[in-house]
């Protein structure tokens, strides 16, 4: 609302009584701080832009409800889902403003920016005032300058905040995600933490000895990177991670990124290693399961070989005429293929990957009793 209309004032106050009513329920507990000053405060705010009227009495009810919840150890979500929750529920008697005779067919637009502006500086109010009740601890601090390197800002944006706590960057880290839960850890002011969150993660020097660091938890660890490129170790580490969930990579305490790269190349577009597996192995795909398994594995090995029969049917731990049987339907099946390069290379990529992705399903043994 702005003050180019003649109503504006008597509209702001109307629309702003709506707003206080709305805060005072969602925040009962704050209710006596929004007073009639604050309700005149919320009318400037609506009736101009909001700049310069933090020195207005009633501005000070939404710095104190900011103090308040810090000191009742609330998080700021809170604030600004009842703020904007506040302006929403504006929104019936503004069309109801708008309606009246002589309100101007802007009012209803220009009242909506108002609201949404409103509740913007009343976020700002109450951020602002909380923010200065809290004094970060070292831990927190630390936890700040791995969420600012992990972001991807240059050094020199976190460096004055390295050196607040302490630490000095090395000259390549790596990072380690791990799962949540419970989490064991023992390292110095060298490693970097936040083990607190929903995907734990840690961010070490290169030349630490990771296995003392962390404990009780399945982690990966990510490739060595400057700090700078901090948040590519950890993209690794948490895809490592992942695979081993998906138990495309073998599970461990520890796994590492750097053992298992061909398994992220072959996994870095899924969709692309589909198509090449679907197009490759199509000759075999409509087998039944158990014939198409042998000849898989038959493909596979023969690929792989330097020698004929004998050596393949020794790696597959069959008869040579077995195989020799085998091959003759291979060549069946797919034909000159067998003999062209390219085609070869891309069987054995295909072959590799169906072999990672089918090992889950394999039916585990049988246990006798």
């Amino acid at each position: 609302m702005t003050a180019s209309y003649a109503p504006a004032r008597s509209a702001a106050l109307v629309i702003a009584r709506v707003v206080v009513d709305a805060i005072r329920h969602s925040l009962p507990e704050h209710a006596p701080l929004f007073d009639a000053r604050a309700t005149e405060f919320v009318a400037s705010v609506l009736e101009r832009d909001g700049m310069n009227l933090g020195i207005a009495a009633g501005a000070d009810a939404f710095r104190q409800v900011g103090v308040a919840e810090y000191a009742a150890g609330k998080e700021l979500d809170r604030l600004s889902r009842a703020y904007h929750s506040a302006g929403r529920s504006a929104l019936p008697a503004l069309a109801s403003l708008s309606r009246q005779p002589g309100a101007g067919s802007a009012l209803m637009d220009t009242g909506v920016e108002a609201l949404l502006r409103c509740s913007d500086v009343l976020i700002r109010l109450s951020t602002a005032a909380y923010r200065a009740a809290h004094t970060p601890s070292v831990a927190e601090l630390r936890r700040d300058l791995l969420k600012e390197i992990l972001s991807g800002r240059p050094p020199a944006k976190w460096a004055g905040l390295a050196a607040e706590v302490g630490w000095v960057p090395p000259a390549r880290v790596v990072a380690i995600a791990a799962e949540p839960g419970a989490v064991r850890a023992s390292f110095g002011p060298e490693v970097l933490a936040d083990l607190a969150g929903e995907y734990p993660h840690l961010l070490v020097p290169d030349d630490v000895e990771i296995g003392r660091v962390l404990a009780g938890t399945r982690a990966a660890v990510g490739p060595a990177v400057a700090p700078a490129d901090a948040a590519v170790s950890l993209r690794w580490a948490r895809r490592t991670l992942e695979l081993v969930r998906r138990e495309v990579i073998e599970d461990g305490p520890l796994v590492r990124w750097s053992d298992h790269l061909t398994t992220h190349w072959l996994f870095a577009d899924e969709v692309l290693t589909t198509a090449l597996v679907t197009r490759s192995l199509a000759p075999i795909a409509d087998l039944p399961v158990n014939e198409r398994t042998k000849l898989a594995e038959t493909l596979d090995a023969m690929l792989s070989a330097r020698g004929g029969a004998p050596e393949i049917a020794n790696n597959l731990g069959v008869h040579p005429q077995t195989v020799r049987n085998r091959m003759r339907r291979l060549r069946v099946l797919f034909g000159a293929r067998l003999d062209d390069p390219q085609s070869r290379l891309d069987l054995r990529i295909a072959l590799r990957a169906e072999l990672h992705t089918a090992e889950p399903a394999r039916p585990a043994p049988m246990k006798v009793a």
